[in-house]
């Protein structure tokens, strides 16, 4: 069970992602750190919980604005070992393509940004992760993508934005109903705490992103968890 700490970045900034109102995100408040500088916030992170991933969304590059790829540079090399796994609005061939050849990151491929989807099963299914982006019930992307998993990867964020932020807990049903056998499936949007960690280890998922239960403490590192089982960063 993979525990990925997630960077929301804004205007160079990271900011605490709520409900996918982006509108209406903020400056991040974290008890790990008392700026919101990217650099600071990634150095607590990976000292708190000895984290190997690290998931950025770049919300400019989503926006359809500028990326900040010079600031996930600095970042890339600051911290060199660490894989970022990067969803920078690649919406086509041409912008993954773009991307790949700054080897900046594990691109990240988000459903609500995706345009065309024939050329995906060109792609090597190691070599890159799909978000499968939904509000709800909502799916934010092309219907093909969804009804057709062989153009998937091996590695499937199963992220619902309204869940995001929330504190509601993971969105089981949507975990449950994009389980595949030849896929890794993450949760993103919900966690809580230790228990939910626990609970999707013991339902056989992957992994998790968080970013709101690391800042606010109710996530207990690893080599801390008062159960004794094993949460890998």
């Amino acid at each position: 069970m993979k525990l990925i700490p997630v960077m929301d970045l804004l205007a160079g900034q990271v900011v605490h992602a709520r409900r996918g109102e982006r509108d209406n995100y903020r400056p991040i408040q974290s008890t790990l750190c008392p700026s919101a500088a990217p650099l600071a916030i990634l150095q607590a992170l990976i000292e708190r919980f000895a984290c190997d991933t690290i998931y950025i969304a770049d919300l400019d590059a989503i926006r359809f604005q500028q990326p900040q790829y010079a600031l996930i540079e600095r970042m890339r090399t600051q911290f060199p070992v660490v894989d970022f796994w990067l969803d920078a609005g690649i919406g086509n061939a041409q912008n993954f393509y773009a991307f790949a050849k700054r080897n900046l990151a594990t691109p990240v491929i988000g459903s609500e940004s995706l345009r065309e989807t024939d050329w995906l099963n060109t792609l090597d299914k190691n070599a890159w992760i799909l978000s499968l982006d939904f509000k709800q019930r909502e799916f934010l992307g092309l219907a093909s993508l969804l009804e057709d998993d062989a153009l998937w990867p091996q590695r499937i964020l199963a992220m619902n934005l309204a869940q995001v932020g929330s504190e509601l807990g993971p969105d089981f049903s949507l975990l449950e109903n994009l389980r595949r056998p030849d896929c890794l499936i993450y949760a993103a949007g919900g966690v809580r705490d230790n228990a939910d960690l626990l609970e999707l280890q013991r339902c056989g998922f992957a992994g998790a992103l968080v970013a709101t239960a690391l800042h606010n403490g109710k996530i207990v590192p690893p080599n801390t968890h008062s159960s004794g089982q094993e949460l890998s960063a």
